[in-house]
């Protein structure tokens, strides 16, 4: 009896030791991490450390392990810390979701959906990075200060934020993500013909370049308009919907007077479909708009002779190979509308703003030196050389002392250059139009099409642009169901409208199939989704 006594009492007195003895190396472990960290100046840390991170190496001219790239070597040495690199290329977003499902987590992850951030962050998986930020970052906490829509960006409906924001903010990203109108002006002055300026006007120029054979090779060969995907995409028609007061954008989204509306819905959306069912109607427009793909757009435009009177493209530098294109082609000033109404022109609220930049996982131990090393990143010149490549490789110094880039080593274009030497759009940065892209780096190969937009876009723009609004989870996966439908039938009807002209006779139908497919809720959630984001605009603007 007394010896199972003495056993119990001397099993406790093991128990009670091995709980102080992990509790006394954890403590040490902290103390020991705590004194290895510098809070503020370089190293971050005094004795180097390792940390994971997942990122999309989305290019095969990437190399195999990032610590490769000059930047990053240059990272290391500054900060002390490691990076230990995970790259599943194409798999990015299948091993991101495992990861995130199963929780055997990096450090870091670069590059999560909204959806992700809305769930994952309010389970915990990923750390709330507001204090963190406030603690220990100055590029950041600088950027938030100068650029408060980067504050409101990343702020989750639960008021946390758990990811950093992005910024590519060139001047050529006016109308992020929607097209310019180019027209053949070679053809315009062979003809006799003036600049269009209305609706009219560039029906009577299209219909010249159809029927008097431009190109002069004999052949009626000539598009006078081409086109692929949807009509409200930037390879669609979205620049001439503008005219008629649309600011198109795919998404259908937009705000007036402050209240958000269904593009697909208001009466300018019709008068523009019925006109482009017009155009195609009198043989104007390419027949094969709904069947081709990019490269088939591709082919016409650079074919010799050229055979496309206008088109709405991103830039002519971008979608011509030919070398006569800028003899021939150039941008087209916004049309006024019927009755000579004036356009509306789509431009971005925050160009080049988006939330894939960095978030910290619950996994991770040393969320200040995480903190601390992502925001290295954020550093104006840093960021420019993280997307675009090294001062003095591929970005040169002109006379005037801001870098430009030349032209690529010979077999190589401009992206498999840029992937090299950069990580490119893989990893976190942000960089503004002043001074990234004024006093640091100039892209002149965007002059014209900047200088274009500058002078005859800008005054027809849009006055109250669809925000980058962030969902909740619970908003985000109502719009999951919802809007996809929605767009897929708005613009499945659109096509069949611009073909068959029976826009008017099926009208009212359309509209109450779109009631149907649950339009007002995706009403009610973007409408609180704005609110929500304009609010926070506000508060961050006033330093709150």
């Amino acid at each position: 009896m007394r010896r199972k006594k003495f056993l119990k009492r001397l099993s406790w007195c093991v128990i009670v030791c091995f709980v102080v003895s992990i509790i006394a190396v954890s403590t040490m472990m902290l103390v020991n991490a705590s004194s290895n960290f510098n809070k503020t100046g370089f190293p971050i840390v005094k004795n180097k450390v390792t940390l994971t991170i997942l990122v999309n190496n989305y290019s095969a001219d990437m190399p195999k392990d990032y610590n490769e790239y000059n930047q990053f070597k240059r990272l290391e040495k500054l900060t002390n810390v490691h990076i230990k690199w995970i790259m599943p290329g194409s798999q990015f977003a299948e091993k991101k979701s495992l990861m995130l499902a199963s929780g055997d987590l990096p450090d870091i992850i670069f590059g999560c959906t909204d959806f992700e951030l809305a769930k994952y962050g309010g389970m915990g998986v990923f750390k709330p990075l507001e204090k963190l930020i406030d603690q220990y970052t100055t590029n950041l906490k600088n950027i938030f200060k100068k650029h408060p829509a980067t504050k409101a960006l990343v702020t989750a409906p639960d008021g946390h934020i758990y990811t950093t924001p992005r910024v590519n903010e060139g001047p050529w990203m006016y109308r992020e993500g929607m097209g310019v109108g180019v027209i053949n002006v070679k053809w315009l002055k062979d003809l006799g013909l003036k600049m269009p300026t209305n609706i009219d006007e560039f029906e009577k120029v299209m219909i010249a370049f159809k029927t008097k054979d431009p190109n002069k090779n004999g052949k009626a060969d000539e598009i006078p308009i081409t086109a692929i995907g949807d009509p409200m995409t930037m390879h669609g028609l979205g620049y001439l919907m503008d005219s008629f007061g649309i600011s198109a954008r795919w998404y259908f989204a937009d705000v007036r007077n402050g209240k958000v509306v269904f593009l697909g819905t208001l009466p300018e959306y019709k008068e523009a479909i019925k006109w482009l069912s017009k155009l195609w109607k009198e043989g104007l427009i390419d027949k094969e708009w709904f069947t081709q793909d990019y490269a088939k757009k591709a082919s016409k435009l650079n074919a010799q002779p050229y055979i496309v009177g206008y088109a709405d493209l991103w830039d002519i530098n971008d979608d011509f190979s030919t070398k006569t294109a800028h003899e021939y082609y150039d941008y087209m000033p916004p049309l006024k509308g019927p009755n000579g109404r004036k356009p509306v022109m789509y431009h971005a609220a925050y160009p080049g703003y988006d939330r894939w930049g960095a978030v910290i996982t619950r996994a991770c131990k040393m969320p200040e030196v995480a903190i601390r090393y992502i925001d290295t990143m954020y550093d104006e010149k840093m960021s420019v050389e993280l997307i675009e490549g090294e001062f003095g490789v591929r970005l040169k110094k002109s006379p005037e002392g801001w870098y430009y880039i030349p032209d690529p080593p010979a077999g190589m274009n401009q992206q498999q250059w840029r992937c090299k030497v950069s990580p490119a759009h893989s990893v976190p940065w942000a960089v503004f139009e002043d001074p990234g892209y004024t006093k640091i780096l100039r892209l002149t190969y965007t002059d014209q099409k900047v200088n274009f937009m500058k002078k005859y876009v800008a005054p027809y723009a849009d006055p109250d642009p669809w925000p980058p609004v962030f969902y909740s989870a619970d908003e985000a996966d109502k719009m999951n169901q919802i809007q996809t439908n929605l767009i897929n039938y708005a613009n499945r009807k659109a096509a069949e409208w611009i073909m068959k002209g029976t826009i008017d006779k099926e009208w009212n139908a359309y509209i109450k199939e779109l009631n149907k497919m649950k339009l007002q809720e995706w009403l009610k959630i973007n409408q609180a989704a704005y609110e929500r984001f304009m609010k926070n605009l506000k508060a961050f603007s006033s330093g709150k």
